[in-house]
């Protein structure tokens, strides 16, 4: 059942790359038709939604990958444990949904925010056949992308041909939701058809304390993002929500293009440390997160100099001005990109869930008393926000990296200079830009330069020194190339 995680690797980037293309069309055109004001309410609606729908999710997706990428080979286990994480699933739901509409009945009702609140309930009621896990365990990658990208235009087009000003608001609200139903039911209705429900041997007690553990591992963001954004709007207001929120939309939107390459390996190496292979394990580790900064940096970078004309093609004239927030977001995100290896490729697949949950709690806390000590100094913003977390992003890693090396005794270098090159390269993105703001003065043709000047420039700098991942790549796809001009 093994496949070629390079095709994997290429599904899922041509799949987030679609997922960046559509987002930036739709939020392009959503945030014009909607207020900052509007914008800023979802945001917010959305952030504390997201504090229920981690229970209501239970850390199956991530816990249920692993799990089942064990045993993949034996379909009557599978299905136990698939009938195991569906029940599961089924009872946090529903549970979640009943909190869910409770709370926001007793805080908000009456308020402009308490229909977004109900709407965004029946995403807990579409959460009960999410079952991409099962997917993505068996490596469906084909099925997710093609799934995926037909569901994406049916929401856009409904999105085009509905909402036309701010006073559609709730009716974009609720595409938002059906999209996820149509999505979910989708991908049920497909594993169904290869794995089935057996009742005779579920397991649900001993599941719950991995999946406890696995909730605030996979979830650590509401430390993070998730209390920035929750404490902008109590303290600071709509707009400001709305600035964060779309520079960490765009920051999502690019870091998950980047880091596909770290989760479609989730399974496959989950099963080689099953078999104790643990050369193969290293080797395979060192590769991805070559591979991973060879994107990483140049992509960061790249944002990071285009940052307030990025910020101008999403909202508009009226979010001018956003570019620092997005260029922090810039420098969060290679944080991002180092724990996503430390966290799912080291710590997740070596069962370190129990040795995470404190390290990622610890690195939270610290956010938050830096966001007070802001709050404090009446420097509370969204850019001082984000920069906060980025501090105790940067703190989480250099934390499980020092137990990775200390404790587990892997010898897996992650700051070595072979990584970091990448990093020296996509500086050259800086001289770039500034040459060219001094010549050109519209702002589409700026953007069209830089990226073309920046990407061959990168490039050259990957071909003189003879680049691994480089080469890999053109030893890979070129004989490919060549095979079907002979033909």
């Amino acid at each position: 059942m093994s496949k070629s995680i390079a095709k994997n690797a290429l599904y899922k980037v041509l799949l987030n790359i679609f997922n960046i293309i559509m987002p930036i069309i739709i939020a392009t055109y959503t945030y014009r038709v909607m207020t900052k004001e509007l914008i800023g309410r979802y945001t917010a609606a959305y952030t504390i939604f997201n504090y229920f729908f981690i229970f209501a999710g239970f850390g199956i997706y991530n816990y249920a990958i692993r799990e089942l990428s064990k045993v993949r080979d034996n379909k009557k286990k599978m299905s136990q444990l698939f009938t195991s994480f569906f029940v599961i699933g089924l009872i946090s739901n529903i549970v979640t949904i009943i909190a869910y509409i409770v709370f926001n009945y007793t805080l908000y009702r009456g308020t402009p925010v308490f229909p977004v609140h109900l709407i965004l309930a029946l995403n807990m009621i579409s959460n009960i056949f999410y079952i991409e896990w099962a997917n993505e365990a068996l490596e469906n990658y084909g099925f997710i992308t093609l799934k995926t990208i037909i569901v994406r235009l049916v929401y856009a087009a409904l999105l085009f041909l509905t909402v036309k000003s701010s006073e559609d608001f709730l009716i974009y609200v609720f595409l938002t939701t059906f999209s996820t139903f149509l999505n979910n039911i989708i991908s049920y209705i497909y594993i169904k058809k290869g794995i089935g429900f057996d009742f005779s041997n579920i397991k649900i007690k001993r599941h719950i304390k991995f999946l406890l553990l696995v909730i605030v591992m996979s979830n650590g963001n509401v430390l993070y993002t998730q209390l920035d954004k929750v404490m902008l709007a109590h303290y600071v207001g709509e707009v400001s929500v709305a600035y964060y929120g779309v520079a960490h939309n765009v920051m999502s939107i690019i870091n998950a293009l980047v880091l596909s390459v770290v989760f479609v390996t989730i399974p496959r190496l989950s099963n080689i440390i099953a078999s104790k292979d643990h050369e193969k394990y290293i080797n395979l580790l060192n590769k991805i997160t070559q591979t991973l900064f060879a994107f990483l940096f140049p992509v960061a970078l790249g944002m990071f100099v285009l940052a307030e004309e990025i910020f101008v093609l999403f909202g508009g004239g009226e979010y001018a001005g956003g570019g620092p927030v997005l260029k922090i977001f810039c420098v969060y995100m290679v944080s991002l990109g180092m724990e996503a290896i430390l966290t799912n490729q080291v710590m997740y697949v070596n069962r370190r869930e129990k040795q995470l949950v404190p390290m990622i709690f610890m690195a939270g806390f610290i956010n938050l008393i830096l966001n007070y000590l802001l709050l404090k100094l009446n420097v509370f913003n969204e850019v001082t926000a984000i920069a906060t977390t980025t501090v105790s992003s940067y703190i989480l890693v250099i934390t499980e990296y020092i137990y990775t090396r200390k404790v587990l005794n892997i010898k897996f270098n992650l700051f070595k200079f072979k990584n970091f090159r990448y990093f020296l390269y996509a500086l050259t993105f800086l001289p770039i830009s500034f040459i060219y703001k001094s010549l050109i003065s519209n702002m589409y043709i700026y953007i069209v330069a830089i990226v073309l000047t920046s990407g061959i420039v990168y490039t050259l700098c990957l071909f003189i020194t003879k680049d691994e991942i480089w080469n890999t790549a053109i030893n890979r796809f070129l004989p490919k190339i060549k095979g079907k001009f002979k033909r």
